[in-house]
């Protein structure tokens, strides 16, 4: 067990281990008991480094059982080609190695030299009855049988984890070999050179023609390499990617709705050289374009579900690219859903900040006609006519508002109220006769009159004294002041009580999004400040302490 677990933790120690019993057997005489015996140990020695099984598992009974029943079938049927074979598998398992270290690299690169040496020179000569010289023979016989010592004198780091094998670079190593030794075998019966000469005439061969290809295959100034041929081909197994792209991009544009859309994309699909016709089910339904053939293939999707119908069944690479193109119409397809879903939220949202919107003007005009209801009501009889004439003059304001109110609920979210221009002094003078009797102080005023968007601003002086106005309900005694400070090219509008702060918690959040609060600030305040942003002003709680709770409304 303490060499099993030390062997896996040195696997090139094994593979040194492994090397020269194969090299007896293969120059022992096939058939003998000696290279019977040798070739055993080394398919012993194979299993405990082979790279397929993990080494922290244990082989199951029915695995253990093919191995042993496949060692002594391969070792009483022992032949050159067999061992040629063999050979070959062992070539691809040690050229498909993954590798990270150099030392790795180095240490399976000696084993790879030996592997093909000793088919090269060792079994194709013995299988094939190609005689060699004796001084090459005797080089071969002895090289091969020392070099596996190498293996011991490089310091590869211990890992326990599996190295996995290249499928590709396993096929590209053993196919190369096995054309070294055909080659040179064809190369000696054509041209009636001896092996060795044979051997080297074809190795030559082999490596210019890697170079060559090499060459082409990196992309160079002025040349994009074969690399990007092989590429394009993958993507065009049966139709032309690029144009069949551009025509899906161009039904995307063409179709706004994702189910139109989505019938122009399959008919697309349909139309190609080797599809007969296609179904599918979307979230809307089911459709179907073309015809049937009895080679159905079925591409599930997450939202969109395809079967393609073939002329004749496809094979792995062109099922593959079916399934690309209909996970890109998919793609196309779940964007034009999310495209509408979006719209719909959006007008959906638009339409309910409009209706809030207007609540809260609505709330406000409600307001202001009971404070002049109220009015007329406590007006000394006396004084009835001052009272009938700050009706007179603030109705048309108040139907100046409603109709403005009126104008949002008839388009929402496409309204251009708020950024209609006035006199700044005169509504400044208007906003101070309106609520001359709710006993809210004016300080401040205008230096140089201009014109601003004054339904801008009587919109949020009048959120910001309306919510005061509550807040002296629940808090009886407190004073209210608007203060209005306006240079010629910076306006300051604060509203100011001496009521309590504004909690933390609904401060942090108060212009960022609606807040629930009984004190009435809120969506009101929200919206003011989105509409102040969009006007280039800013609306802010400069002041938050008890005795002093101030909003301002600045800019220019």
């Amino acid at each position: 067990m303490t060499f099993v677990r030390l062997a896996r933790l040195d696997e090139h120690w094994l593979l040194a281990a492994m090397l020269p019993p194969l090299h007896g057997a293969i120059w022992g005489g096939f058939g003998s008991a000696l290279s019977r015996s040798l070739m055993l140990a080394h398919l012993g020695l194979f299993l405990l480094w082979q790279p397929i099984w993990r080494s922290d598992e244990r082989l199951d009974p029915k695995t253990a059982a093919a191995f042993i029943v496949f060692a002594f079938a391969f070792v009483a049927w022992m032949s050159g080609w067999l061992v040629f074979l063999w050979l070959l598998v062992l070539i691809g398992l040690i050229g498909g190695r993954v590798f990270v270290d150099r030392r790795e690299r180095l240490a399976y690169g000696v084993a790879l030299f030996v592997l093909v040496g000793e088919l090269v020179i060792g079994t194709t000569s013995q299988a094939f009855s190609v005689p060699l010289p004796a001084d090459v023979e005797r080089l071969f016989y002895v090289g091969l049988l020392l070099t596996p010592l190498l293996l011991l004198t490089i310091p590869v780091p211990k890992r326990p984890a599996e190295q996995p094998v290249d499928l590709f670079h396993a096929l590209t190593a053993a196919t190369l070999t096995a054309v070294l030794a055909l080659g040179a075998l064809l190369v000696m019966y054509r041209t009636g050179e001896s092996y060795p000469v044979a051997v080297l005439q074809t190795l030559v061969g082999i490596a210019a023609f890697l170079f060559a290809m090499s060459w082409l295959l990196t992309p160079r100034p002025g040349f994009s390499g074969l690399g990007q041929l092989w590429t394009r081909y993958l993507l065009n197994v049966g139709s032309p990617f690029e144009q069949w792209l551009a025509r899906l991009a161009h039904a995307a544009r063409q179709h706004s709705e994702p189910e139109p859309f989505l019938e122009a994309a399959m008919s697309q699909l349909a139309n190609l050289p080797w599809v007969e016709g296609c179904a599918w089910t979307s979230p809307a339904g089911e459709g179907r374009a073309g015809r049937e053939t009895r080679y159905a293939n079925p591409l599930p999707g997450e939202e969109l579900s395809v079967t393609l119908y073939t002329r004749r069944s496809p094979g792995p690479a062109l099922l593959l690219h079916a399934k690309l193109l209909s996970q890109v119409i998919g793609f196309f397809y779940a964007a034009k859903r999310a495209q509408r879903a979006l719209a719909r939220q959006a007008h959906l949202q638009a339409i309910h900040e409009t209706g809030a919107r207007v609540t809260h003007d609505i709330k406000n005009l409600l307001q202001s006609l009971y404070m002049m209801g109220t009015v007329l009501q406590e007006t000394d009889p006396r004084r009835a006519g001052e009272a009938h004439a700050l009706v007179r003059r603030q109705l048309p304001h108040l139907t100046h508002r409603l109709q403005l109110a009126l104008d949002k609920l008839r388009s929402p979210g496409e309204t251009s109220s708020g950024v209609e221009l006035g006199s700044l002094q005169a509504w400044w003078r208007e906003l101070a006769d309106r609520h001359a009797a709710d006993g809210v102080a004016f300080a401040g005023g205008v230096a140089v009159d201009r014109d601003l968007p004054v339904d801008f601003l009587d919109s949020v002086t009048e959120n910001l004294i309306e919510n005061a106005r509550v807040k002296r309900q629940a808090e009886p005694g407190i004073e209210v002041r608007v203060t209005l400070v306006d240079d010629g090219a910076t306006l300051r509008l604060s509203v100011c009580d001496t009521g309590t702060p504004v909690p933390p918690a609904v401060a942090a959040s108060l212009f960022r999004e609606p807040v629930d609060s009984k004190s009435g600030l809120g969506i009101g305040l929200f919206q003011a400040a989105r509409q102040a942003e969009g006007l280039g002003y800013r609306l802010a709680l400069t002041r938050n302490e008890p005795g002093a709770v101030c909003f301002e409304l600045s800019g220019g």
